[in-house]
């Protein structure tokens, strides 16, 4: 019996990256958030096939891409849509975007650790904590334009950081 508080915990986890993965090949929103409800049926009809030891996104890729050429098939006498082999090469290139993705994120994780305490400061209470320029200027007694030149320092910091590491093809 498959557990649905496991299959709801990755599904929930994974569902944003499905969603872009889904979008990228239809190019309509409102289609994509259909399919990725369809997968998401399909995906907890065969979750007791899921093998747990192995990551849940590519195997649920799998899913959404079937859901996506059968969709496809079924309307292609109404619309035009890509055909079945570009289909085939955005879901391919999408892997590859992916894996840079999940690349940049790593490094700015490790990035961000290694900023000054004071530097990790300001960006957790500007961006994590989504206060405003001018409230967080007040609570550090400056001014948004002085704030706004630091934090330009700091994101270029990261910024730099993050292409270095990507470039050496490490975190």
């Amino acid at each position: 019996m498959a557990d649905p508080a496991q299959f709801t915990a990755l599904f929930v986890k994974h569902e944003r990256q499905l969603y872009g993965y889904i979008a990228a090949m239809l190019g309509h929103p409102a289609e994509a958030e259909d399919l990725l409800q369809e997968t998401g049926k399909a995906l907890w009809k065969k979750f007791e096939d899921y093998d747990p030891s192995l990551p849940f996104l590519p195997w649920a890729k799998k899913f959404a891409r079937y859901e996506v050429l059968n969709y496809l098939g079924r309307q292609r006498t109404r619309r035009k849509y890509f055909s079945n082999e570009m289909i085939e090469l955005i879901a391919e290139d999408w892997e590859i975007v992916e894996a840079q993705h999940d690349a940049r994120i790593l490094a700015l994780e490790s990035c961000v650790e290694e900023l000054p305490e004071n530097s990790r400061r300001l960006l957790n209470d500007r961006y994590r904590d989504a206060n405003s320029l001018q409230d967080v200027a007040a609570r550090m007694e400056t001014t948004p334009n002085a704030l706004y030149k630091t934090l330009q320092r700091v994101r270029k910091a990261l910024r730099d950081c993050v292409n270095r590491r990507v470039a050496e093809g490490g975190a």
